[in-house]
């Protein structure tokens, strides 16, 4: 008995350590880090993946463990090889199993707790919520949602609703679950998400690039603000904008921000025009005449 015991668990570790074959993706990571040289990161990317390896199949050994309290806090280190692009057959399959019934909860019952930035493959996010398409999940939430939003331009879909948001990328096959800290890197995907949330929230607003990387964007608010809720929002955004200004003409209060994209941390993140816009959308003091 305790030879078949023995074999069993032996079958079960060699099982998850077949699944978990994602340690050929060290050169990924390494081109992420950029930290030192690359033969170096490549390196500390490889003794991270090994670390990690032998981290998920003590922790997939738990299975009550692995479902309630994973050894890596909010599965962080399963998104980032969803992130990386590792294939769901190279993930840690118990833990991959649990996150996907973790995100179909959050989204059909919204259930459980909040799911920010996370990373899925859209086919299995498609799969585990019982869908053959995209169209066939724009058009069942759009039904479901009291309101929702969406816009699409070449590989990028972003859909809202219900306080929900999905980033859809196409050229990669994954699909981000609200996006917060996510940076907006270019002036194209900038434009998307201000057609996205000025349509969800009924503002009107304008963004144009006076320069390749110096985008300004004005949003009519409703009503007028006071100088500390002006210095609230400034203190939300960080260094993260350039300049912000407030504006009034014909009866009506216009927000300016200026964004400067050099390529450098801290970026202009989703999360941020997501606050700016719900302190647009927030009703003010009557605009003076």
């Amino acid at each position: 008995m305790a030879a078949e015991i023995e074999n069993c668990i032996r079958a079960f570790l060699i099982g998850v350590e077949t699944a978990m074959d994602y340690e050929k993706h060290d050169n990924a990571l390494a081109s992420r880090m950029r930290l030192l040289d690359k033969a170096a990161d490549t390196q500390l990317a490889r003794e991270l993946m090994q670390l990690h390896k032998k981290k998920c199949t003590e922790c997939q050994e738990d299975r009550l463990g692995c479902t309630v309290r994973p050894a890596c806090k909010d599965r962080n280190f399963l998104i980032m090889l969803i992130e990386l692009g590792v294939e769901p057959p190279d993930l840690p399959s118990f833990c991959y199993s649990q996150y996907l019934d973790q995100v179909k909860r959050f989204i059909i019952e919204r259930k459980g707790r909040d799911m920010i930035d996370r990373k899925i493959p859209i086919k299995d996010l498609l799969s585990v919520l019982n869908m053959g398409s995209i169209r066939q999940f724009t058009t069942r939430f759009s039904k479901i949602w009291s309101r929702s939003s969406t816009v699409r331009e070449d590989n990028v879909m972003i859909v809202i609703g219900d306080e929900l948001l999905f980033h859809f990328d196409f050229a990669r096959g994954i699909v981000t679950l609200n996006p917060d800290h996510f940076a907006i890197g270019d002036f194209h995907l900038l434009k998307l998400y201000m057609n996205l949330l000025s349509e969800h929230n009924g503002l009107t607003s304008r963004v144009s690039d006076t320069t390749r990387n110096w985008w300004v964007m004005s949003l009519d608010m409703l009503g007028e603000r006071s100088e500390d809720e002006l210095q609230s929002l400034s203190l939300l955004l960080d260094n993260r904008i350039e300049s912000m200004n407030v504006s009034s003409s014909n009866g009506g209060v216009s927000l300016q921000i200026e964004i400067i994209e050099d390529g450098h941390v801290p970026h202009f993140e989703v999360g941020d025009l997501k606050r700016v816009f719900a302190f647009a959308s927030k009703p003010g003091r009557e605009t003076r005449a």
